[in-house]
Order: structure tokens, then sequence, then C-alpha cells
């Protein structure tokens, strides 16, 4: 399946927070055979946050909200997606009896268990703002304990699909392995092929859905490097 991932916040875009929700994810759908297509970062403003979920509701299978769930007044998620998909927000009285039982302020209540109308709890066994499914989004809070607890229970409701993925360390600048790397990306076009380079070394990752096509391309680009340096 293709995913978006859509992460709320001004905190993430003013760099005080790092966006390592989006990070976990993705590494998390991607060990489990699906594509990871957008990471998409929006501030807390309704209008954006709805466009940005509108528009990857409809281009992607799947997509993944992060953030702005509580009670604060930049809290605005639950009012976008509410937007975004045309439904009402309504108070789920689930949500709203079990808050009620650790606190009796009633606006902060209220907000929190205001969600869009048919959505699917998936409770937040760490925090007080449950996460939900509506359609073909999953709407989880920012905290990240709050969303890996969230999310670990999504995740359950998609299919393992195969997926291989071997790495090559070559010490030294990514230039030196240039022509190498070109050939083996034109000769398996089947296979993802990202190079990453590190501080005097380079990591070349290859991976997909077929464990032989990966192994074989992991060979030939050992082959051509050998070849290389003779």
């Amino acid at each position: 399946m293709r995913f978006a991932i859509i992460s709320v916040g001004n905190e993430l875009l003013n760099g005080d927070t790092v966006n390592t929700n989006a990070s976990y994810m993705a590494k998390k759908l991607v060990e489990k055979g699906h594509e990871v297509k957008r990471i998409i970062v929006v501030p807390d403003v309704v209008p954006e946050i709805a466009e940005e979920v509108e528009r990857a509701s409809k281009l992607y299978d799947f997509v993944l909200v992060t953030g702005g769930l509580g009670a604060t007044h930049d809290d605005v998620t639950n009012e976008a997606i509410s937007k975004a998909l045309k439904r009402k927000l309504i108070v789920n009285e689930k949500v709203y009896n079990y808050l009620r039982q650790f606190s009796d302020n009633e606006f902060a209540i209220r907000k929190i268990s205001s969600i869009p109308e048919g959505s699917e709890l998936v409770w937040n066994d760490v925090g007080a703002a449950p996460a939900y499914i509506v359609e073909n989004i999953a709407v989880m809070p920012g905290v990240p304990a709050e969303m890996k607890n969230t999310f670990e229970k999504i995740l359950e409701k998609f299919e393992k699909l195969s997926h291989f993925e071997e790495q090559v360390r070559i010490d030294g600048y990514e230039v030196a392995i240039l022509n190498e790397l070109n050939a083996v990306v034109s000769e398996f076009q089947d296979v993802q092929i990202g190079s990453y380079p590190k501080i005097g070394y380079v990591i070349v990752k290859f991976s997909g859905k077929d464990g032989e096509r990966v192994k074989k391309a992991v060979e030939r680009f050992r082959e051509l490097l050998k070849n290389a340096r003779r």
C-alpha cells in the first residue's frame, strides 16, 4: 500500500522539535513491505491541515496524521479532519466518560472527546487523547510515546508484504563509486537503491519485494566495484 504521513505542529516547522514520529512510522511501514510516498509537515492552521489531508487521502491508499489532539488553543487537528472529510465533529461518549474519571475540566474533556462522526476509536494507553480511524485516515497524538502506542495497534490492521533489504559499506567518498552505482541502478530498475554518504564512507542500501533480485543487485554491485579496482 502507498502511505502519506502528515505531521502537524508549529514546533516541527520552527525547529523546536525533531520529527521522530514520521521517521518511526515510515521505517515500520517499509519494514512491513509498504511504501511511504510523502512526509508532509503542516502548521497548526485548520485550512492548511484540511487541504493536505484531503489531497493526500485522494492520492494515496492511506494517510497517517499525528499531532494536535489535545485541549489547548493550537490543538486543531480534529477540526481540520472534520473539515477535510465534511463530517460533523461530535462528542464521543466513550471518550467523554473515560476522561470524566480523571478530570472535571469540561472544556478540555469536550474538546478532546470531539472527533469526526463515524470514527473508529483506537485507545491510547499512555495518554488522554485517543487515536481514531475515519475513512482512509488514521489520526494519532503527537507525543511520541502516545503515537507509538496507538500506531502499533493501527499497524496491525495492514498485512505484511514481502520486503528484502541489504546494505553495502564502501570506504571513501560517493564520487568514487558513481559509475558502478549508476550501472547497477540502470540494470536493476526493479530494486530500490539508495546511496547515503557518511564521514569517510558510504552506505548503499538495496531493497525490494523480490529477495533474489535484491541479492543479485548487491552481487553485481560488488562485482563492478571489484573490477574497477583492478
